[in-house]
């Protein structure tokens, strides 16, 4: 007698939503909401209520005056300034979303080699971020004006934003499933990181202030706000410099969701049997290109590595200190809360194939920084809950409790690897998917260290008196001394600390984003 039939064996179906990893999954974000609360939500709605005051800093409480305030912001060439902001990103976009791609596309068809050593070439570029020194050294090398500063940010964060577009389009490409097709992913990422760029450029401070554009919203609200303590013009500038923002956050969010987006680590590919000569060429003139340009740029800052005497005031010692420690705790906190709550939203998936809605509690702040919440911020440091800690130790940790954009890429991630990471009954591998993310840990409280550590506006503000200066404030008191060699401008960002962070990312480069891979639709 023949035995029956036996029906082909189907792979386990994922479980349904457990009760555990719901309540689990929602616990973990809370921190993160609390965080985002307390640094942001309050500080908005704070600045809101401030623009329709007539208040100071020296004057205290004030009158309602309705939109009086948004009034006096545009007679004070409000308009002008945003205009002039959003002349900031064009050359960044063009490195960020064309330069990028086309030398990412070249690296990918030239093999192994080609990806590699665009990787490694470019991750000194890439950790040459100083915004105060480079701008004080280009005032000393080109003059000051608004065409220096577009110039400086332009040449200066060309190689910068080259290197993270060609990493984020190399993780494209590696993410084409056959018989699919890369655009979808490429558009998607392309266009959050287009509303990144414009985000940033609205918000710079160190360029427009040190070399000319005082009418970009940053400096006009640093201005109206500190420098003659009027708050109810400068809450109402940084309102509306918010709106825009929000609806940026929440743009992006929306495309992040809709699209399925979603980030994971494959394991090495192998190299290609048939290498594009012409694709190898094409990157090595690529390469040379973008380094001659980010080396012009960078040169009069380069110059100026050597010079480590202040010639006034602090020791280099308490320079150092106060650049680099506070903003390691509050990186701490933020990149902490925000990896948390990633995994929650991400691996544990509370709401099912709904979690990522989640993200919408987050959406709005996306892409605000400190600037535009400065004004409540600083008066909490002047007279909190904790007492006045301006020009203390305490004073100089930014402000930031959960960073948001670190979120976004944690939940992404971790959704990226639960769709790979699965146990054969269908439950997430929680333990293939923690060491997958370590090095994403490192990359980007690296990252948030490295640009809070060169923020000059907290360090502006909570600089009293010379014990309580970072590097970048040092850069600003130090502009008019670079012609007598003791600007103190190498200890902005040291040579140490560039090779420690360019090392880093090059090892990641090579032994982890070189395996990113993203996609978007339908889960495979």
């Amino acid at each position: 007698m023949q035995p029956p039939p036996t029906l082909p064996t189907q792979p386990a179906a994922p479980p349904q939503t457990d009760p555990v990893r719901v309540v689990v999954g929602l616990l973990l974000v809370v921190p993160a909401v609390i965080g985002l609360l307390i640094g942001h939500v309050w500080p908005t709605l704070r600045t809101a209520w401030l623009s329709l005051r007539d208040e100071g800093f020296l004057t205290g409480g004030g009158d309602f005056v309705g939109f009086d305030n948004y009034a006096e912001a545009v007679n004070r060439r409000a308009a002008e300034g945003f205009l002039f902001g959003l002349t900031l990103p064009l050359l960044p976009l063009v490195a960020l979303l064309l330069v990028g791609p086309l030398l990412a596309y070249a690296a990918y068809r030239a093999g192994t080699a080609g990806r590699w050593t665009s990787r490694l070439v470019l991750a000194v570029p890439m950790v040459c971020f100083a915004p105060a020194a480079l701008a004080a050294s280009w005032a000393f090398e080109h003059g000051i004006g608004e065409p220096e500063s577009r110039a400086a940010l332009w040449l200066t964060t060309f190689g910068l934003l080259t290197g993270v577009g060609v990493t984020i389009f190399l993780a494209v490409l590696r993410g084409r499933d056959p018989g699919r097709s890369g655009w979808p992913a490429g558009l998607v990422v392309g266009s959050v990181a287009g509303l990144a760029a414009i985000a940033v450029a609205l918000q710079a401070f160190a360029y427009p202030i040190m070399l000319g554009g005082a009418t970009a919203p940053m400096p006009l609200i640093y201005r109206v706000g500190f420098a003659t303590a009027q708050l109810g013009p400068a809450a109402a500038q940084s309102t509306m410099l918010l709106g825009l923002l929000l609806l940026f956050g929440v743009g992006a969010t929306l495309v992040v969701v809709l699209s399925n987006l979603r980030l994971t680590v494959e394991p090495r590919q192998p190299a290609r049997a048939a290498v594009s000569v012409v694709a190898a060429v094409a990157t090595g003139l690529g390469l040379v290109v973008v380094l001659a340009v980010t080396g012009y740029g960078l040169w009069p800052w380069l110059t100026q590595l050597g010079h480590l005497d202040l010639g006034f005031g602090p020791s280099a010692a308490t320079v150092l200190v106060n650049t680099w420690l506070p903003p390691l705790i509050s990186t701490a906190v933020g990149v902490g809360l925000a990896a948390v709550a990633g995994f929650g939203i991400g691996a544990l998936r509370p709401l099912g194939r709904w979690s990522e809605l989640l993200l919408l509690l987050f959406a709005p702040w996306l892409f605000v920084g400190l600037g535009p919440l400065a004004l409540p911020k600083y008066q909490a440091a002047a007279d909190g809950l904790f007492g006045e800690r301006v020009g203390t130790f305490l004073g100089l940790i930014p402000p930031v409790w959960v960073v948001v954009p670190v979120l976004f890429v944690f939940t992404i991630l971790f959704k990226g690897l639960a769709e790979r990471h699965r146990l054969p009954d269908g439950r997430p591998d929680f333990a293939g998917m923690l060491p997958a993310a370590l090095p994403m840990v490192g990359l980007l409280a690296g990252a948030t260290w490295l640009v809070q550590s060169q923020s000059l506006l907290w360090g502006l503000l909570n600089g009293r008196d010379v014990d309580s200066f970072t590097g970048p404030v040092v850069a600003v008191q130090q502009g008019s001394r670079l012609i007598a060699g003791d600007s103190g401008l190498g200890l902005v960002l040291p040579i140490p600390a560039i090779m420690v962070f360019a090392v880093g990312l090059a090892l990641l480069q090579i032994f982890y984003l070189d395996r990113l891979a993203i996609r978007t639709g339908p889960t495979r």
